[in-house]
Parts: structure tokens; C-alpha cells; sequence
């Protein structure tokens, strides 16, 4: 991560601290048909190919929508200034129009999804090489709220949100990780320094279609 100024620092809070919302997807900034902006890195997830991600248009409102069959990436983006502990929620809209078939969080082997929004936090020393990482995960199979560690490591931290099945409609959340920090690991929650979206079908070999038209900051009421 790029070492930021105060002023720069400031800027930020000072923004998280309006009721505006602070807008982390950027698609005005791309032509429809493209992918997300430039901001944004994908990155192969133990080198499959990445899922697509196509920008789209409905009833003039803006998605990006990842789809694939078999495949694993990540969508990540790093903040230009952390987020450090603060009154702010994440908020989210997406669908889930096709799920991975036989995709299931409590499983190892079963372990896809077609949407997961994560959050980064940042590490601490040079020994720590995974940063502490939330992945809200919709379009697989397990109870809502269902939570638990990663397979890959206890540092990752999967968090079962949204509806049970794939569905059409438009799902508002407003995440809080700053609090699930706190629940899952104890402690003040580190600064957060990245978002991402991802899609994962690796395992299954299944299809996955997710719609993402908002990921933003807002200030907590």
C-alpha cells in the first residue's frame, strides 16, 4: 500500500463523516459492455481463469455482473486511504441469478459461490503474510448468518449473507465489518485497505451468474 499524507487521511474521514455515500464501484467511469475501472486488479484465484466481468445497463441503472463455469478470481481494489475504525457500514446491492449447483459453505470440497464481497484489513509486522479478510458470501448453500474460519487459513473469515436461492430481485444489505471484526476476532479492528468482489466455482465445476450495482461507504446512523 502507497504510504498517504494527513491531509489525504483527512479527506477521508471527513467524507465518511457526511451522509453522502462513498461510491467504491466506479462504473460511470467505463463504457458499457467493459469491465470495472481501472482502479479495480484481477487477480486468478490457484490459476484458473477468472470469472468475466461485463458492464451492464438496466432501466438506466448500472451493474457490473461476474459469470462463469468452473472458474475462480478475484476482484480487488485497493483504497487509495484506509478506512481505519470508524462509525461507517458498507452497503451493498446485488442478485444472484444463477448459483453454483451442489455449492455448500460447510464443505471443503463444496466450498464455491457466486458472490463473495470481502473486505481487507492491514497486517501487522512483517511476519503476517495473509491480512485478516471478511468474505460475505451469497449464492451457495448453508443457513443464513452461517459463519465460520476459512478452509485456507483462520486469518480468512466467511460470513453467510442474502437470500437461499438465486432470485431475480435486487438484495440490499448494509454490512458492518468493523463490529464483525471485533465478534470474530477480538480486539480493535485494523484499518481496512481493500474491497473486492469474488467468484469462485472451481470445486463444483458449476455456473454462477451475480449482479453487483452499488458497494459503497456510509456513514452508520
Amino acid at each position: 500500500m502507497n504510504r498517504l499524507s494527513i491531509a489525504s487521511c483527512s479527506l477521508l474521514v471527513t467524507a465518511l463523516a457526511t451522509a453522502e455515500p462513498i461510491d467504491l464501484l466506479g462504473l460511470d467511469m467505463v463504457p458499457l459492455g467493459g469491465g470495472l475501472p481501472s482502479a479495480w486488479t484481477v487477480i486468478p484465484v490457484r490459476r484458473q481463469r477468472p470469472p468475466t466481468a461485463t458492464l451492464l445497463d438496466s432501466a438506466g441503472s448500472r451493474f457490473v455482473r461476474l459469470e462463469g463455469t468452473g472458474r475462480a478470481g478475484w476482484f480487488v481494489k485497493k483504497l487509495n486511504a484506509p478506512v481505519a475504525p470508524s462509525p461507517t457500514r458498507l452497503t451493498v446491492s446485488w442478485r444472484v441469478l444463477v448459483a453454483p449447483a451442489r455449492a455448500d459453505l460447510r464443505a471443503a470440497a463444496t466450498d464455491d459461490a457466486a458472490l463473495r464481497v470481502f473486505v481487507v484489513f492491514a497486517t501487522q509486522g512483517p511476519f503476517e503474510r495473509t491480512p485478516r479478510t471478511l468474505f460475505y458470501t451469497s449464492g451457495t448453500v448453508a443457513p443464513s448468518g452461517y459463519s465460520r474460519p476459512s478452509f485456507q487459513s483462520r486469518a480468512l473469515h466467511v460470513i453467510r449473507i442474502g437470500p437461499d436461492a438465486a432470485t431475480s430481485m435486487w438484495v440490499e444489505g448494509v454490512l458492518d465489518p468493523f463490529s464483525d471484526y471485533q465478534r470474530i476476532w477480538g480486539g480493535t479492528p485494523r484499518a481496512i485497505v481493500a474491497v473486492g468482489l469474488m467468484q469462485d466455482t472451481e470445486q463444483t465445476g458449476g455456473s454462477a451468474t451475480a449482479d453487483v450495482r452499488e458497494l459503497s461507504w456510509t456513514s452508520r446512523p
